[in-house]
């Protein structure tokens, strides 16, 4: 099968291995990239500290007293893990699931670094939990001007792995119909809002 990856260039070396270990032709086709936004905050202060991405991990401050820390899929506990941080909490891929894995916010002052576009799910759950929501946007997520169309074209299956590449991705509005693939439940709902058909595959 010919799978495009549209994460951000430097990222889903892994997955793209996996995947030409299964047979698989694999493309990178980046349609955005990460840029620095706010200083990360001091997570001290805070009872938690909520991460939903592996790009608000990398602006993490690499030595610091750490709070509870919970992250929203494997793939970003792992990433917390490499820089040296203890993961308490791993959810199952979307805001709500890890609000729920979370358990017991009433009361308690979070930390949620994110994107400047963030889905609102999370902080959304977690005030509904009585938790005290502080959201600040450590990065910014940027359409790239030049993608590979050709490539994308040519794909039988498109992987996605944030809203901002789904909505990068519709603009582009190729010609054809293709399946598509995606991770988390924010991804998968954009994707169902921007009407793209859904593959039931597993990588």
């Amino acid at each position: 099968m010919r799978v495009v990856l549209t994460r951000p260039a430097g990222r889903g070396a892994e997955f793209a291995r996996r995947l030409r270990a299964a047979g698989h032709a694999v493309a990178h086709v980046p349609l955005t990239r990460i840029e620095p936004d706010a200083p990360f905050p001091d997570p001290a202060p805070f009872d938690g500290v909520l991460f939903t991405s592996v790009a608000a991990v990398e602006r993490a401050p690499a030595s610091t007293r750490w709070p509870r820390v919970g992250a929203v899929g494997p793939a970003t506990a792992a990433a917390l893990r490499t820089r040296g941080v203890r993961v308490d909490v791993v959810g199952e891929g979307g805001g709500e699931e890890l609000a729920r894995a979370w358990g017991e916010a009433r009361g308690q002052r979070l930390l949620l670094p994110q994107a400047r576009a963030a889905h609102p799910a999370l902080a959304r759950a977690l005030r509904a939990l009585g938790a005290e929501v502080t959201a600040v946007p450590v990065y910014r997520t940027m359409t790239l001007d030049e993608v590979d169309r050709a490539a994308l074209e040519a794909a039988e299956l498109v992987c996605f792995f944030a809203p901002s590449a789904v909505r990068a991705y519709r603009a582009l509005a190729l010609p054809g119909t293709r399946h598509t693939w995606g991770l988390g439940a924010t991804t998968r709902a954009a994707m169902a809002e921007a009407g793209l058909l859904h593959a039931a595959w597993e990588p």
